[in-house]
């Protein structure tokens, strides 16, 4: 087994939020990650190999390198996109592969307080991915329009 890990944040209120739309909560989907080799001090780092004939010792070996990095690298990053602000420029590099990011940027905008960005937001890339976005975007619209 390889293994390239990724290392990024689970935002639960953001996630929760999905729910709008009928997508079951689940704490195992991050909501911005990228993979470890991208991150500076780790782009070196060769991927993570497992097979049945490896050594216990090598086992172990790897799996410290693996959680050394995590601690060493993936921490700091993970903690400095850990708020709604360092995540917004994120999160809108990514809105034209759809997979979830443009309805993750306007549940962070709203829970930012940014109310009126996310409904144009919401709105503008409605009339631009009806088809994509029609199934969030109407009951995000209406927790808006609800809420005030």
């Amino acid at each position: 087994m390889e293994i390239n890990p990724f290392v990024g944040v689970h935002v639960g209120s953001i996630a929760k939020m999905r729910m709008l739309e009928g997508v079951k909560y689940d704490r195992g989907i991050a909501t911005y990650a990228i993979a470890m080799g991208e991150l500076l001090n780790a782009r070196n780092e060769p991927a993570f190999v497992f097979t049945p004939e490896q050594s216990d010792e090598c086992f172990d070996s790897e799996a410290e390198r693996l959680a050394n990095l995590y601690v060493g690298y993936g921490l700091t990053y993970a903690r400095s996109i850990a708020s709604y602000k360092a995540l917004v420029p994120l999160l809108e590099g990514r809105i034209e592969m759809l997979g979830g990011y443009p309805e993750k940027l306007a549940c962070c905008l709203y829970l930012m307080g940014e109310v009126s960005r996310a409904r144009v937001f919401v709105e503008t890339f409605l009339a631009k991915e009806p088809d994509y976005f029609e199934e969030f975007a109407v009951p995000f619209l209406t927790m808006i329009e609800k809420r005030g």
